[in-house]
């Protein structure tokens, strides 16, 4: 017991390194911090405002968690991100737990094995997305309803129908729809309907009800145009129409889900193999239950007219349940599992050295396409990929000096887990051209003396978070354009109006990209440069 207290500690700690260590990214990380950093701030719970301007394109949930956060660490990359990993480390939790109660010890070891060294899931469960968010909440809803069904206790299902709101109020009708989908499917393909008779649906959507529908209320009674926003052109709109310019080809998931799923993608098909010919016995089959949601899941957004990679995430839970009782059935870890890592491993290797050594990536007729800007700090990310690749190598030798299959399954996870995170660390090198801390820090006092900060021509999201103020924009909408609709006089919406404002305001200060700054200075505006680099001009007025 004390050996399992211990790993469990190392993996908590193992998980939560690095979320205070590394900058924010745009554009997802800036946005949602900086939504919640402004929520924490004016106390409005209801209406979240991205720069000071109405953003209604998701629920507030991970907001609030975020702004909760904020007030109780400060204003930081760890109370950022704080909510994203929680909920990513509460997802290899009750996993766990499921798998242990449906099919008992080891089978909960190598279904935490999966999760937490699968690629994807460990990255995203450090990035500050609402994806993890709203992956755990559909996670606690069906793993609920499986256990309720398993053990006959109607508290699971109360619990499945709190979790489902609770994803609703995290990314919107999936967290309904997409287990929803996964049941009505599982009933027909079987053609077993009592279960019906146990989600108890009519007290369970009234508990969804009470949950969701205040805030629903609060806000389109604040804001009448909302509902349509949200539930138009946030679901029905993106689903079906190509307004959002994420349009993929229709197979766009299928390498995403391959290499997410490192280093257990060979057992992939085998065990969703598996799990659709359970036996069809007289109870409901949890594993077929899984397969069915993973195919709903990956067929659902593969025929959406918008695509972005994460919208996969609920389905890696689900994957390391059914793999995790594939492996429960063998006693040993599959050759193929520790070769794939293997291969993984030297894959992170070769392309390091690419990375760190330009000239050999020459040689070899690899020329990555890179700014100026970005050689340096992709050579610095290519030695932390080394040493991740080199993890592998250290787990296949160690795993084939372990016969012990229980110990093998432990130093999997762990070496999954820990070879993302240092890649994860080593995305730091990439800050300088993806994020606005070091600007952010570097002119601190200007940002902080000045009268008005102008965004002209673009926004970086990540700027107001860490310069803890919003700016005005200028000649800019994009993502903020509803709102904008809405306030319009939250911003300046083009560069002939800017210019009288520009020359009133002496003690403001404005960003821009080059292009912007030499149409500017054609123009005669009166700045002088106080920050330049590949890709911003900040000016002073003068």
């Amino acid at each position: 017991m004390r050996s399992v207290i211990v790993l469990i500690l190392l993996g908590v700690i193992l998980w939560g390194a690095g979320l205070g260590s590394r900058s924010l990214m745009r554009p997802d990380e800036g946005r949602y911090a900086e939504i919640a950093r402004e929520m924490a701030i004016s106390h409005d719970w209801i209406s979240p405002r991205l720069n000071n301007i109405l953003y209604f394109e998701k629920p507030p949930l991970q907001y609030w968690a975020t702004a909760t956060a904020i007030n109780a660490l400060g204003v930081n990359n760890f109370s950022a991100r704080f909510w994203t990993a929680l909920c990513g480390l509460l997802g290899i939790v009750i996993t766990a737990f499921t798998a242990l109660r449906l099919w008992g010890k080891l089978a909960a070891l190598a279904s935490t094995a999966v999760l937490s060294s699968s690629l994807y899931y460990v990255a995203l469960g450090h990035i500050n997305t609402l994806d993890m968010g709203v992956s755990f909440f559909i996670t606690v809803a069906m793993n609920c309803f499986l256990l309720a069904l398993h053990e006959n206790q109607r508290r699971y299902m109360w619990f499945a129908w709190l979790a489902a709101a609770l994803a609703f109020l995290s990314k919107g009708l999936i967290g309904l729809v997409l287990p929803g989908a996964a049941l009505v499917m599982t009933t027909v393909v079987t053609w077993r309907f009592q279960v019906w008779k146990k989600i108890q649906l009519i007290p369970g959507l009234f508990l969804f009800s009470l949950i969701a529908l205040p805030w629903l209320i609060a806000i389109q009674l604040a804001h009448p145009t909302f509902l349509h926003f949200f539930f138009i052109h946030e679901h029905l709109d993106r689903f079906t129409t190509t307004i959002h310019r994420r349009v993929e080809p229709f197979w766009y998931f299928i390498p995403i889900l391959l290499i997410g799923f490192l280093p257990w993608t060979l057992l992939l098909f085998a065990s969703i193999k598996q799990a659709l010919n359970a036996p069809f016995k007289s109870h409901f089959s949890a594993e077929r239950f899984l397969a069915i949601f993973i195919i709903i899941v990956m067929l659902f957004f593969s025929i959406s007219d918008s695509k972005l990679p994460s919208y996969i995430l609920p389905i890696f839970p689900a994957l390391a349940l059914i793999t995790g009782r594939y492996l429960s059935q063998r006693n040993r870890l599959p050759f193929s599992v520790s070769m794939t890592g293997l291969l993984w491993g030297a894959f992170l290797v070769f392309a390091g050295l690419v990375l760190h050594f330009p000239q050999w990536g020459n040689q070899l007729g690899i020329h990555p396409d890179l700014d100026p800007d970005m050689v340096i700090p992709y050579q610095n990310l290519g030695l932390d990929l080394c040493y991740a690749g080199l993890v592998w190598g250290l787990f296949f030798i160690l795993h084939r000096l372990t016969p012990q299959y229980t110990a093998q399954l432990v130093m999997i996870g762990f070496s999954g887990l820990i070879s993302t995170q240092v890649m994860l660390l080593g995305s730091q090198a990439l800050s300088p051209i993806a994020s606005m801390d070091s600007i952010a820090s570097k002119l601190k006092t200007e940002f902080r003396q000045a009268s008005h900060i102008y965004s002209v021509g673009t926004y970086d999201q990540t700027l107001d978070y860490y310069v803890q103020r919003t700016v005005t924009l200028v000649d800019f909408k994009d993502e903020l354009a509803m709102g904008l609709e809405l306030e319009p006089q939250q911003s300046i919406p083009s560069l002939a109006s800017f210019a009288p404002v520009w020359d009133k305001d002496l003690q403001a200060i404005a960003l821009m990209q080059p292009s912007t700054y030499q149409e500017l200075q054609q123009q005669g505006f009166a700045m002088r440069v106080i920050y330049k680099d590949y890709r911003h001009v900040i000016v002073a007025r003068i």
